[in-house]
């Protein structure tokens, strides 16, 4: 059973993983596909407040953190961090654009990049 769970979780970081770098080589191109251009940061940021839930065996992860002078959520879409407050945490700073039919929509979204186990 661990080792379907660490399986699923690095598939899943796979192709987060695979998601940045389709986004960072789309900004390196002067025409982007299909109106959509987007670029992202890493960096890390102290832990302001932890939201979390569980329920029958799922789980919500998400923390707040000081980003730019602006206060914002970390998203842990895996919901595998259990992080506390004080601890840093790594996230993704992900801005992507796509120009619509009748306006232009800009993105802003946040997501942890810490790995919920030791890489070796």
């Amino acid at each position: 059973m661990k080792i379907r769970i660490l399986l699923l979780i690095a598939l899943i970081s796979i192709i987060t993983l695979s998601i940045v770098f389709t986004i960072k080589a789309q900004t390196e191109q002067k025409n982007s596909i299909s109106g959509f251009k987007g670029e992202y940061e890493i960096t890390e940021a102290q832990i302001l407040k932890v939201f979390s839930a569980d329920d029958s065996g799922a789980r919500f992860r998400a923390y707040l953190v000081k980003w730019k002078d602006f206060e914002v959520i970390v998203s842990d879409v895996l919901g595998t961090s259990d992080k506390k407050e004080g601890d840093l945490i790594s996230f993704i700073a992900q801005r992507i654009e796509n120009q619509g039919v009748d306006r232009k929509i800009s993105k802003l979204q946040f997501i942890i990049v810490d790995l919920p186990y030791p890489v070796k």
